[in-house]
């Protein structure tokens, strides 16, 4: 019998079905808020997918207090934390409610966690199928675990979006900087775009945003971007020790163990620590088995989970031949500056520590930038190197991106072969160095460089 253990929990957990009782969110509230409001007429169950500490709480709390000043029986709003209920399911956690509450009419349910539920992709289905007018929304940690349960129950059914730590944007916006200091700052990976856009900057302007900004990237380069950073803005220590115990390791052994076949879990967490040590370095399969003395197949798959459970980011070699891909080296990266900085045990960063902390920023950022702009909800960036490097590829097609993070005080002309032999290599014209402080246009062997400040960059994606 679960009902014992779902109702103590939904008392506690929905504060608004008393009478004068308060409830009062964070008031920040990211982009995806509006958009999930937006998205509540819509006829589909929507998934929020990310990483745990990511705000996905938060964002449904949000959406609840916009809710509680339209609906007229708050008791008709129901929020599920289903990793507190023991055993109980979608259908029991209905159940429950309307005998406690008998609310009548439409009812907003909130399942938070929602893998806890082993069936919940089937359960979901059979309720959305039952066409009672209810809304459905969930959340979950793994996106491999979430979308492999929904692929065939979930067809037409489910909407997933993808929740991340604060972008560098939302970060700064978060430390009190008004909106209009940084509306109308929009990058978007069109180069031709892009090069109107840098022709067109006001110096003064520029330097007095700079003033404003770039405080907040060195900030944000060693806290990162999980909310619950702000409880403990004043000492790195605590903070690194709160994502290290609470992060690191629910991830791995409440989110991965419980739900993969692990043999040596020492390895798996082994594995992300270096990963965090060697980031923005190409590693093979290969060599990462031979360091831990497992299979090739064990490191790709313990790889894929720390992917899946929204850890790391992997980098692949860009070539549009897929074997060759395949064995290429690949590039790692963790998910959030703040994250690398906790792994490594880093409380001040020196000058290299910037340097890759940069890189990792940039690479979650245009992961998040891909997702926004293709739909995909795990889309892939690449690099590229023959006898230089390019940090980064965006694009596929016919007019791939190529980009270049020279964090440095200087930068000339020869400063980026990597960047020119790719663009020889793939007759393409154009190209982004993100740097430190330059912003300009270069023309070099007769294709353009475009110069992009990394504050200018982060706050604009």
């Amino acid at each position: 019998m679960v009902e014992p253990d779902i109702k103590p929990v939904l008392e506690s957990s929905n504060p608004w079905w008393q009478p004068g009782s308060s409830f009062a969110p964070q008031p920040f509230e990211k982009q995806i808020v509006n958009e999930i409001i937006s998205h509540l007429k819509s006829p589909f169950a929507l998934i929020l997918i990310g990483p745990r500490q990511s705000g996905k709480t938060t964002i449904f709390h949000q959406i609840i207090k916009d809710l509680l000043t339209r609906v007229k029986d708050p008791r008709s709003i129901v929020y599920a934390p289903l990793d507190r209920m023991k055993h109980a399911s979608l259908t029991d956690i209905i159940k429950v409610h309307r005998e406690l509450t008998a609310a009548e009419g439409k009812c907003y349910y909130f399942f938070d966690e929602v893998h806890y539920d082993p069936d919940w992709a089937v359960n979901l289905k059979t309720l959305i199928d039952t066409q009672t007018g209810d809304k459905y929304l969930a959340t979950g940690s793994s996106s491999t675990l979430l979308l492999k349960d929904s692929a065939e129950s979930g067809v037409g059914r489910f909407e997933f979006k993808s929740v991340s730590p604060f972008s560098f944007r939302e970060f700064i916006l978060k430390n009190g900087v008004q909106v209009n200091e940084i509306d109308g700052l929009s990058i978007q990976l069109d180069l031709k775009e892009m090069k109107k856009i840098i022709q067109s900057w006001d110096e003064v302007r520029l330097l007095a945003l700079k003033r404003t900004i770039e405080p907040f990237l060195k900030k944000y380069l060693l806290f990162g971007g999980f909310p619950a950073q702000f409880a403990y803005e004043y000492d790195i220590m605590q903070w690194q020790n709160y994502l290290r115990s609470n992060y690191v390791s629910l991830t791995l052994y409440k989110d991965i163990l419980s739900r993969y076949e692990v043999r040596d879990p020492s390895i798996l967490e082994d594995l992300l620590f270096l990963i965090a040590e060697k980031t923005t370095l190409p590693l093979s399969y290969a060599s990462l088995g031979k360091i831990f003395n497992i299979r090739i197949e064990t490191v790709r798959q313990y790889l894929h989970y720390l992917e899946a459970a929204g850890l790391i980011i992997i980098c692949n070699y860009y070539t549009k031949n897929i074997s060759k891909r395949a064995r290429r080296n690949k590039k790692f990266y963790t998910i959030d500056p703040g994250f690398t900085a906790a792994l490594n045990h880093t409380t001040i960063l020196t000058d290299q520590d910037i340097s890759k902390n940069v890189e990792t920023v940039v690479a979650a950022h245009l992961v998040n930038y891909l997702k926004a702009s293709t739909g995909l909800l795990n889309p892939r960036i690449s690099y590229w190197k023959e006898k230089y490097e390019v940090d980064f590829v965006i694009g596929p097609g016919r007019s791939p991106v190529p980009i270049e993070v020279k964090f440095a005080n200087t930068i000339r002309r020869d400063d980026f072969p990597g960047l020119i032999s790719f663009m020889e290599n793939q007759q393409i014209q154009s190209g982004i160095v993100i740097t430190k402080d330059q912003a300009d246009v270069w023309d070099v062997n007769g294709m353009e460089i475009l110069l992009i400040p990394a504050w200018l960059v982060l706050c604009s994606l």
